[in-house]
């Protein structure tokens, strides 16, 4: 008997550990989609919010709302990608999750705006529902060095997102690509350069992050859509950042250089220059 209890416990973390998971990047979409309404139904009556600016921190449900009410419009309605969320830890009541992830204006936005976030859920079992109790957002870290009066990597990450919106358009939607530690992570196919086979995973080289999954690169090609080619035995390409082929060897705009086989360089010309 003691056993099936035990049995039943982990299973009852580990539904409460995937439906915490689910629940964080849910919130974070409507969040970001400034779907508050629908955020203040999955926050708890005693919710604690600490935003990224002074004065913003708030003790209850309802000073979260009267704060939403007061600044959301100024919030940008914005799209998340490039996401990781982590469960840091978890049991029968309590869930924490920490995520990253970047928000990007539309296109049709009269603003462009992108905007690296960080946040920490804290989720308590409640009934047959997961409540949130704690909400933590801020800026990277990285952002900010010594001396500067306004985060420049913060206005770097902008002129990037316009530049990619200039170049590659902005229609596609991210895709789910999990670490070989668990972290999940959505990344726009734009932000993608090259994959990288490494046996049995294959290294996904973004504009921003490096991600290793554990599958072969044939399989991560078709994980990460039809932008994607392959040049080599170990290497595949976003046609979008390929510079030159020269030389029998192919030039992407992050610098890196793929030296392709001699019996593929025609075919590799031939579908660069497809649709074009």
């Amino acid at each position: 008997m003691a056993t099936k209890g035990a049995s039943a416990t982990t299973g009852s973390v580990e539904n409460n550990a995937k439906e915490a998971l689910r629940l964080t990047k849910d919130y974070v979409h409507h969040f970001w989609a400034r779907d508050f309404d629908w955020c203040l139904s999955r926050s708890a009556s005693n919710l604690v919010w600490i935003g990224p600016q002074k004065g913003y921190y708030t003790t209850t449900i309802e000073e979260f709302s009267d704060l939403l009410t007061s600044v959301g419009t100024a919030l940008l309605r914005s799209t998340v990608t490039d996401e990781e969320y982590t469960l840091i830890s978890s049991d029968e009541h309590l869930c924490v999750v920490v995520s990253k992830f970047l928000a990007l204006t539309p296109p049709s936005s009269d603003q462009i705006v992108a905007k690296w976030q960080q946040c920490t859920f804290v989720w308590r079992r409640s009934g047959r529902r997961m409540l949130l109790v704690h909400f933590h957002l801020s800026s990277p870290n990285d952002y900010i060095e010594a001396g500067d009066s306004y985060p420049i990597n913060a206005g770097t990450e902008t002129y990037r997102y316009m530049k990619s919106l200039m170049k590659l358009g902005s229609s596609r939607k991210s895709v789910s690509l999990y670490d070989t530690d668990g972290t999940v992570h959505w990344v726009h196919p734009s932000q993608i350069i090259y994959l990288e086979a490494n046996r049995k995973r294959t290294t996904v080289h973004c504009m921003t992050k490096t991600i290793v999954v554990p599958a072969v690169i044939r399989d991560a090609v078709e994980m990460v859509g039809d932008k994607i080619m392959r040049v080599h035995r170990s290497y595949a390409v976003n046609r979008d950042h390929v510079v030159e082929l020269k030389a029998g060897r192919l030039l992407l705009d992050d610098g890196t250089s793929i030296a392709i086989p001699a019996k593929r360089i025609a075919d590799v010309r031939a579908e660069l220059t497809k649709g074009r």
